[in-house]
């Protein structure tokens, strides 16, 4: 449909950790690339409604656009990341947008990128 999001290209500078995070947390299904002569992994959400890359050619941004990952429990995410996740970072914990919106929270993934984490109410 025209103007959906189709694809999300993130900064990679710490593969493994960049990538077992987004595999645990999140399920996203990854796959080598040959796109570019950098090092590309391509992946896809469990609900196949975005997919994009994680291309070693850009840099990481903490200030610019900013992505919102759903999640069933922000807490439970974020103790996972505290506890395995060295790499990443909580910038803002779990806080209340509105009874319509739910929560969200800030983290820094292991490349260096932020990212928002949406909890939306049961």
């Amino acid at each position: 449909m025209h103007g959906d999001l189709t694809y999300l290209e993130l900064a990679l500078t710490h593969e493994k950790e960049t990538i077992d995070f987004y595999q645990d947390l999140f399920n996203w299904t990854l796959t080598d690339s040959f796109i570019s002569k950098q090092r590309y992994i391509m992946f896809e959400t469990p609900g196949k409604r975005l997919s994009g890359g994680f291309d070693s050619n850009l840099k990481p941004s903490q200030s610019g656009v900013q992505i919102y990952i759903e999640c069933n429990d922000i807490n439970q995410t974020i103790k996972r990341i505290q506890d395995v996740h060295k790499k990443a970072k909580v910038l803002v914990p779990k806080t209340l947008i509105s009874s319509d919106y739910g929560y969200f929270a800030l983290v820094i993934d292991p490349s260096g990128n932020q990212i928002g984490l949406q909890e939306n109410f049961k």
